[in-house]
């Protein structure tokens, strides 16, 4: 038999009431009720049928018929009569008439009514008053189908509720509703996380009591559908700091209430950091640096963008390869193509093969089926950047070299050629001229890579970009974390400008990062410096406590000066100073302004 889930409104869902209705109707009209649902089981009844509520019919009985015509019908002598032939409780039935009536939900059969006459007198009024009988099933038959409608509707509710339930909670931001008078309606999950404070501590309070910095009385007169505005929690003896959407909910064009939208700081903080830095990350303008050395290498690589000549960038480690050749995909025609990056170091000498150019199926043991691209085919109509090159065997040296002159590659177990449009950066932290000399690095690839040679110096060698990479590093990890950093004093800076700087410009990151995390107060001194740097430095004298500071304001400021000293002061020098230093030209022109500075 087919079973209705938890969620289906039918006679069942119901059968409570409509027992009730069967009780009351056979209480003041001298017949025995029976209520059928859709799949033929007595679910409500009176006198026998009250004992048989669970009781199935089968196909033969008269409840069967009227499901199949889907009319109201009246039989009497019901044993010997024609619709009667098949039912299997024929021989033991005692009913003498019977008025059946169908239950429909809109076009839908969800059952019947019936009245049945047990005796002669039942039978001969039912026989007389039958129409009015079935007028009078008509209107409980509406009656009933009102409160499946009634039983709908609820489900309807419950379920949307639940929708709604499981959506806001969901969501990552916390959710605050209010009514028209700011009692607090709703709290999502996030809000009380958030908070630090269950749900019941929340519903039911006025939302000024919860939260200080919001007006009711304002909020009732904003004139936008919404505004964003700070809110302040209390929380032990913490203020806790909220950025909230306040947004109206309306029925018609009267306000109900409204919804707080409420974000953490530190939270917003994280992201702004992280769209910041994915933002700049790839981009001439996202590489920091003021010396002669850097501002010469990105007008270079600007001018070669846009060509397809291979490049080949070397440096040590921690100088920022990746992003140089990031930078130039950015700028190159093949901006739109993808940026494949392979660390040719990394990947174990036996798959590196299979990772470069691909496979066809059955090359190997554990090869794919349908074989497998390799990065030089996912890299066709971009650029593939072959870090650490230097570590790549001299037997795949032969393979990448084919790939210089012929522009195809072949799959591992392939047996054509693929012909491929990709350029090719390459880099690394070793001197191939050396290896060269030692068997170690072909020299014919060399030539083929090189063909647009960049060394990136490092960081030890272009020391008047600390402060700026610095000042920059402080303003991330300020959004990343949540801190307020407003400089450094000068005997930090003094053991930063000592110390050699092995890991470049990823180890001056980390030390930033590291004393943005370890220094309580707005200036970093010496003692929030990682050990490394303070060990390493310990030769300088001890320098006393300085009362002045080298603030970010001071720093940016001298950044600017010095880039007007250095560049001139036209409208093209001063557009190149914004670019190099990472912002607008509006923003150089208003902190030129702001800052005082004296443009001759």
């Amino acid at each position: 038999m087919k079973r209705d889930g938890p969620d289906i409104v039918n006679l069942k869902s119901i059968q409570d009431y409509i027992q009730r209705v069967a009780d009351a109707f056979a209480a003041v009209l001298d017949y025995e009720v029976a209520i059928v649902g859709e799949y033929l089981e007595v679910l409500a009844g009176t006198g026998k049928y009250k004992d048989q509520i669970g009781t199935i019919y089968g196909s033969g009985s008269i409840n069967y018929q009227l499901r199949c015509t889907q009319k109201s019908f009246l039989v009497f002598d019901p044993p010997n009569g024609k619709l009667c032939q098949n039912c299997n409780l024929r021989e033991n039935c005692k009913v003498l008439a019977g008025l059946l009536y169908p239950i429909k939900l809109g076009d839908k059969l969800i059952g019947s009514i019936s009245l049945y006459a047990f005796n002669e007198t039942q039978k001969e009024n039912m026989l007389k008053d039958s129409a009015k009988l079935e007028t009078f099933l008509q209107h409980l038959v509406e009656l009933i189908s009102g409160k499946l409608n009634e039983r709908a509707l609820y489900k309807r509710s419950q379920r949307a509720a639940e929708q709604f339930d499981t959506l806001i909670n969901s969501v990552r931001e916390g959710i605050v509703a209010v009514d028209y008078h700011g009692k607090i309606t709703h709290v999502n999950r996030s809000a009380t996380d958030l908070l630090r404070a269950p749900v019941n501590l929340l519903n039911g309070y006025m939302i000024e009591e919860v939260f200080s910095g919001i007006s009711m009385r304002a909020l009732l007169k904003m004139t936008k559908p919404y505004i964003e505005q700070d809110i302040f929690y209390k929380y032990g003896q913490q203020t806790l700091h909220f950025m909230a959407t306040i947004t109206e909910v309306k029925y018609g064009v009267a306000i109900n209430g409204f919804v707080f939208s409420i974000r953490s700081l530190g939270e917003m903080r994280k992201l702004a950091g992280r769209f910041i830095r994915e933002d700049r990350k790839y981009t001439f303008d996202g590489i920091i640096g003021q010396s002669t050395k850097i501002t010469s290498i990105k007008k270079k690589m600007c001018r070669v963008a846009t060509m397809d000549s291979t490049i080949l960038i070397t440096g040590e480690s921690g100088t920022g390869k990746e992003l140089f050749a990031h930078a130039i995909h950015h700028e190159s025609l093949r901006k739109k193509g993808p940026f494949i990056a392979v660390n040719c170091g990394a990947i174990p000498e036996n798959l590196l093969e299979s990772e470069l150019f691909g496979y066809e199926e059955g090359a190997f043991t554990g090869a794919r089926r349908s074989g497998k691209p390799g990065k030089f085919e996912l890299a066709n109509g971009g650029t593939i950047f072959l870090d650490e090159i230097g570590d790549m065997p001299l037997h795949l040296q032969v393979k990448l070299l084919r790939v210089l002159q012929e522009y195809t590659i072949e799959r591992v177990g392939g047996i054509k050629p693929l012909i491929i449009d990709v350029r090719i950066i390459a880099a690394t932290n070793r001197n191939l001229e050396e290896m060269i000399k030692d068997n170690q690095f072909r020299n014919d690839l060399y030539y083929r890579l090189s063909v647009i040679p960049f060394h990136i110096p490092p960081l030890r060698e272009r020391m008047e970009d600390l402060e700026l990479l610095v000042h920059c590093f402080i303003q991330k990890y300020n959004l990343i974390l949540g801190k307020n950093i407003k400089g450094y004093k000068k005997d930090a800076l003094a053991r930063m400008v000592e110390y050699s700087w092995p890991g470049n410009v990823r180890e001056l990151e980390n030390a930033i990062e590291y004393s943005a995390n370890v220094c309580p107060d707005s200036l970093i001194d010496a003692s929030y410096l990682p050990d490394r740097i303070i060990k390493h430095t310990t030769a300088l004298s001890p320098l006393k406590p300085q009362e002045s500071v080298q603030s970010i304001a001071d720093l940016e400021k001298n950044a600017i000066v010095e880039a007007l000293k250095r560049y001139g002061t036209s409208n093209y020098a001063k557009e190149n100073i914004a670019r190099y230093l990472g912002m607008s030209r509006s923003t150089l022109y208003r902190k030129i302004k702001e800052m005082g500075i004296q443009v001759d």
